[in-house]
């Protein structure tokens, strides 16, 4: 296991350097640019991702704000990608979600739509890769980036660097690296082992529900369909999210983070 660091505090370092084999911090792979910030090294490198796992026979990546919950699609994430395919998760679009958050001057609703989404979609498209790419694609979900498997010696790698350098050079939007994989799927020139949902569960679309009996987030109203990996991407911003309980559905504040998981009760 290995850990890009692109700005851990030295206690965090320590840490982690008991837990993984080895922790990288990752060079501009495609240049530096005043407008980057400093977390984007995480999506520039990963193109790059063969040269930091030299060892690697297949590479899987997982994003910091991504954590396991059951190993089973992990593992099946793996062997979908043992022929030379890149296994990953499509996005679906659901009922997003909304978090009321109290500032000094009363509450403000933030609210996460299929229509966000879409719309901050289109803006990397269009600024990165062209109106055309925008109206082909805007409104598709995407093949997220954060939770994938691939052998390291695909030519995949190769086609995707070239992807982001070309987005790049049409402007920067921190999803570009994620979009300019999006469209070599959309057009056929990689080859694809798409994975399930509970793969990689993009809570940015729809928050899960929680099992109390058995202490695991789940597919919204199936119970018996416990989720793999979680993924808060926007939600990591809220302490508490309103999830939603079985058996009833009752909505409670709840946290999706691993550490809070072995606490968490009905």
């Amino acid at each position: 296991m290995c850990v890009l660091d692109i700005g851990l505090r030295p206690e965090q370092l320590a840490d982690l350097r008991k837990r993984v084999e080895v922790v990288i911090e990752p060079t501009w792979e495609l240049g530096r640019n005043e407008n980057y910030p400093s977390w984007f090294r995480a999506m520039t490198s990963r193109p790059f991702l063969p040269k930091y796992a030299p060892g690697a026979e297949i590479i899987v990546w997982m994003d910091s704000d991504a954590w396991v919950q059951t190993w089973r699609p992990l593992e099946n994430l793996i062997d979908a990608s043992r022929d030379g395919a890149l296994a990953i998760v499509e996005e679906k679009f659901g009922r997003g979600f909304a978090v009321a958050v109290r500032t000094l001057t009363g509450t403000i609703v933030h609210r996460y739509t299929a229509e966000s989404v879409k719309a901050n979609q289109r803006r990397c498209y269009e600024r990165c890769f062209g109106a055309d790419i925008a109206a082909a694609y805007g409104d598709l979900p995407s093949f997220n980036s954060g939770v994938f498997a691939l052998r390291r010696d695909s030519p995949t790698w190769a086609t995707w660097r070239d992807f982001v350098a070309s987005g790049l050079r049409g402007g920067f939007h921190m999803l570009v690296e994620q979009q300019a994989l999006s469209i070599m799927i959309r057009q056929g020139r990689v080859p694809v082992a798409p994975q399930p949902l509970e793969t990689n569960w993009v809570c940015v679309h729809e928050l899960p529900w929680f099992d109390p009996a058995n202490r695991r987030f789940t597919f919204p109203k199936m119970k018996e369909k416990p989720l793999g990996v979680i993924h808060l991407t926007d939600s990591k911003n809220y302490q508490r999210l309103p999830i939603p309980n079985f058996p009833d559905g009752i909505v409670s504040a709840r946290s999706l983070l691993y550490r809070d998981l072995e606490t968490a009760t009905g």
